[in-house]
């Protein structure tokens, strides 16, 4: 018998009609759970026995269909003949994937970019608003899911690298390298002219990254030095560059 706690109530998955009726002797115990109420314990397409905890409907886009669906502790089933009940519980109960997993953490973990991942990227490196690159690339009228999504792509480990890659496509264009970068914080550190503020910004900037200064900032500094300075930074939320017109993604991967 496995337990899974909702909303502070302690719920069951057994193993086997025999061990429901251990706990349960005189329960009623539905043998089709796809005719399933709120409430039902149902038995599972592998034997196993859990209780309905809630009944939905499902609603296509031309609102003309409808789909009833179950929630129980082993995750979200639709009532199909197609759909299989069976295995262990998911990490995440209110999702109907196999996986078990939620869009937005199947989203975060995919390897690689998608095609309007990669405009999206395009359009930020640029120097659109992220959440506009977003409208734009995928596309979005929701503003805020707009928002929520562009935040949630910016943490990728994928959508990061293209970023960058773009970026430093730019600044190579612009002849901004990183010895460049470093030429010029060293003229700032040595003209007489510069106030001592900006003195010790671009001093601390440097041992940062000669790794004098082990701070959790330093990877970001890392990559200020590694292609462009902390007011381009500031241009990918911004913008201080034209707009992308239109990007496609080349075929080679």
């Amino acid at each position: 018998m496995k337990e899974r706690i909702v909303k502070g109530v302690t719920h069951y998955l057994f193993e086997s009609i025999e061990e429901f009726r251990d706990k349960y002797v005189t329960l009623p115990l539905v043998r089709d759970w796809r005719h399933s109420n709120k409430g039902d314990w149902i038995l599972t397409d592998d034997g196993q026995v859990c209780q309905v905890l809630h009944l939905g409907v499902l609603k296509k886009n031309d609102r003309k269909k409808e789909t009833t669906f179950i929630r129980t502790i082993m995750g979200s089933f639709v009532c199909s003949p197609s759909v299989v009940m069976k295995g262990d519980m998911k990490t995440n109960m209110y999702t109907f994937s196999t996986a078990g997993e939620s869009p937005s953490v199947r989203k975060k973990n995919r390897k690689h970019t998608t095609d309007k991942e990669f405009l999206f990227g395009k359009y930020v490196a640029k120097g659109d608003d992220v959440v506009e690159a977003y409208m734009k690339a995928f596309p979005s009228k929701n503003e805020n899911y707009a928002k929520s999504q562009a935040k949630l792509l910016l943490k990728t480990d994928r959508v990061k690298k293209l970023i960058r890659e773009e970026i430093d496509k730019h600044l190579n264009d612009a002849e901004i390298t990183p010895q460049y970068l470093l030429e010029e914080m060293r003229n700032i550190i040595d003209k007489g002219g510069s106030s001592d503020r900006d003195k010790i910004t671009a001093i601390t900037t440097l041992m940062k990254i000669s790794g004098m200064m082990d701070t959790e900032k330093t990877t970001e500094s890392l990559t200020l030095f590694q292609g462009f300075t902390q007011e381009q930074l500031n241009a990918i939320q911004g913008s201080q560059h034209k707009k992308l017109a239109e990007v496609k993604k080349d075929n080679e991967k």
